[in-house]
């Protein structure tokens, strides 16, 4: 039987990740391919050629990172610091400013903030700041630096922006050269000291959103404290929403501007790192919430449509959606649900459109009518989770907790659970799904522990 735990004690300690989420079946993937490709049969002696090779040690870590970004996420921050924070540093004679996205991955963020900042300043912004990006994911680096998106990468792009910094090339889209060439890409390991130079800082904003989930306390700190030798005196941190409080560790002082949090040198002494807190024994997952059967009719016979064509349509309303062709997809999905209005993966797949068009709770009924029919039905549980974390859905405090818990539940008894899914695969992998509802409940513990003592 192989042993994974070398492995994710090198990859822990050299890049911060905890892959106990990951172990199934992304990290068993991983190591199985390396084992396959180098002939050994030794995962510990695999795991110390790891550690000596670089260029190989890269190529693992590519097979282990979650990539799920895409662009304008959490535009708020994106505008205040274009309209606000950034021309404020400028007016104070400052410049060029130097602007760091760390975890970048395939270059959504940074360029998003690119082009926030050449609506705001125009032709001249590339002589107004430096822009940087970086990822220890050398994979997703080579996609930044070629600039070619498709799909869900859109999904949240105004569509006036998306015409203006995008050509269609075939079903693709390439990125502006002049942005592409703007924005610079970079090997970062964020536990790694600070280099020299105009890649090495210092920078005047660090961002470092929706990143910091796949660390745990410990190495959160530790990052804090290298971020902080990247920074510029009057330089700021930009976390994700949801991170903010789980980043509040000490090592930077947490502040707010119109209702943007963000993290700042310390302005007084006597902030110390708070030590870590003992880990708590995990609680027993909650049962599943009762679906509301007897407000529900029974679920109809299922017509005799041919089974292939009804699945092949599925799929075609599928290949809409990651096209983000959402008009065709959810005309398609309207008939396919009238013809199955209980088929688990029609049902699941018009949640995600209707989630993408920002109609939260047109998408949670959806996702509701998936559960009725398979309350093993973990993407759903995921996805309505996500719309209630998000603040997409409001009025349902408990949900994202209790979804991520069902999540967690149904994965670690079954950890390639299909889900209930008989035509498509889930569009979130099992092994991710289950790795970041571990984050999201952690985070919200914490969350919730910091509003109780307010």
């Amino acid at each position: 039987m192989k042993s994974y735990a070398p492995f994710k004690q090198l990859v822990y300690e050299r890049y911060g990740l905890d892959l106990e989420g990951l172990a199934e079946p992304r990290l068993v993937r991983a190591v199985d391919a390396l084992l396959d490709a180098t002939g050994s049969r030794d995962p510990a002696a695999l795991a110390r050629l790891l550690g000596r090779d670089a260029a190989l040690l890269d190529d693992f870590i590519s097979q282990l990172t979650i990539n799920e970004t895409y662009f304008y996420r959490e535009p708020e921050a994106l505008v205040w610091l274009a309209e606000r924070y950034l021309p404020e540093r400028l007016a104070r004679g400052a410049g060029p400013l130097r602007i760091l996205s760390a975890g970048c991955s395939s270059g959504e963020e940074p360029y998003s903030l690119g082009m926030a900042l050449l609506e705001r300043f125009g032709a001249r912004a590339p002589t107004l700041f430096r822009i940087t990006g970086g990822d220890v994911d050398h994979r997703v680096l080579a996609k930044a630096r070629r600039g070619i998106y498709a799909g869900m990468a859109f999904r949240a792009l105004p569509g006036a922006l998306k015409a203006r910094y995008f050509t269609p090339r075939g079903r693709q889209f390439a990125i502006d050269d002049a942005l592409r060439d703007w924005v610079h890409f970079r090997a970062l390991n964020v536990l790694e000291p600070s280099g020299d130079g105009e890649d090495g800082g210092p920078f005047d904003l660090i961002l470092f959103r929706n990143v910091s989930i796949y660390f745990d306390e410990q190495k959160r700190i530790a990052i804090q404290k290298r971020l902080l030798e990247r920074l510029a005196p009057e330089g700021i941190l930009v976390c994700g929403v949801s991170e903010t409080l789980g980043n509040d560790l000490g090592v930077l002082e947490l502040t707010q501007r119109e209702g943007v949090f963000h993290f700042r040198r310390p302005t007084r002494q006597s902030i110390a790192p708070r030590p870590a807190p003992a880990p708590a024994p995990p609680s027993p997952p909650a049962p599943l919430p009762k679906a509301e059967r007897a407000a529900t009719p029974p679920p109809p016979a299922m017509p005799a449509a041919a089974p292939e064509s009804f699945a092949q349509r599925v799929q075609d309303a599928q290949a809409y959606l990651n096209d983000n062709r959402f008009d065709e997809a959810e005309a398609l999905l309207a008939t396919l649900l009238d013809e199955q209005p209980w088929s688990v993966d029609a049902r699941l797949l018009a949640g995600l459109v209707a989630r993408w068009q920002q109609r939260a709770e047109q998408a949670q009924e959806h996702f509701k009518r998936a559960l009725y029919v398979a309350p093993e039905c973990w993407p759903a549980h995921f996805y309505q989770a996500e719309l209630a974390r998000a603040g997409e859905l409001t009025g349902a405090p408990g949900q994202p907790t209790r979804g991520y818990e069902a999540v967690l539940r149904l994965l670690e008894a079954s950890p390639r659970a299909t889900g209930g899914l008989t035509i498509i695969a889930s569009p979130i992998p099992p092994g991710d799904a289950r790795f970041l509802a571990k984050r999201h409940l952690v985070t919200g513990a914490r969350t919730r522990e910091a509003d109780d003592g307010l």
